[in-house]
């Protein structure tokens, strides 16, 4: 991926959600694959703030919504310790996925985070803390996270969450 983006401290943008920028096409993935009803998906508005909004319904077994975007190519995190955003929340706790292939079969390795609700807050999420999981289950055996490849990146909010959520964000940066 280009390092084309990078703000005053050298720090490149993994993902931006400016519509002036190269925002990712995301794709929602709800519990409909297992027969419930939630939803969700994730905008880019042009104040450059990415919108992750939608409701979890419990009905037949729900309880998640997801969003995930392909990396225009594998990036090479490897000399970063993690991702920084800033984030506004409605008081639900969210994931950021990464994984090392664009397959939504793969392992995907979460970091979970509550951001404030009145206030931006600065979400520091160091790589060495992401857990793998498959399906929404730790994977204990699973390789570490290959910071030389990541391939796609997702959000999620999981967890039987029920009721409408909002996830505000800016650009994720990666952070030494």
């Amino acid at each position: 991926m280009k390092d084309t983006h990078t703000n005053s401290h050298g720090n490149p943008i993994l993902v931006t959600f400016d519509t002036q920028g190269e925002p990712l096409e995301w794709n929602s993935l709800g519990d409909q694959v297992m027969g419930g009803q939630s939803d969700g998906k994730l905008v880019n508005s042009a104040e450059g703030v990415g919108i992750f909004h939608g409701t979890v319904r419990l009905d037949n077994g729900g309880g998640f919504a997801s969003a995930k975007a392909n990396l225009p190519e594998a990036f090479d995190a490897s000399q970063y310790t993690g991702i920084e955003l800033l984030a506004l929340g409605d008081g639900k706790t969210y994931k950021i996925g990464i994984r090392n292939s664009t397959n939504r079969s793969s392992i995907v390795y979460q970091h979970a985070f509550t951001p404030d609700t009145e206030v931006w807050s600065r979400i520091r999420l160091p790589f060495s803390e992401f857990i793998p999981t498959w399906r929404g289950k730790t994977v204990a055996d699973a390789e570490p996270l290959n910071l030389e490849h990541l391939a796609s990146v997702s959000l999620f909010v999981s967890g039987r969450q029920a009721g409408e959520f909002r996830l505000r964000m800016q650009d994720w940066r990666l952070i030494r």
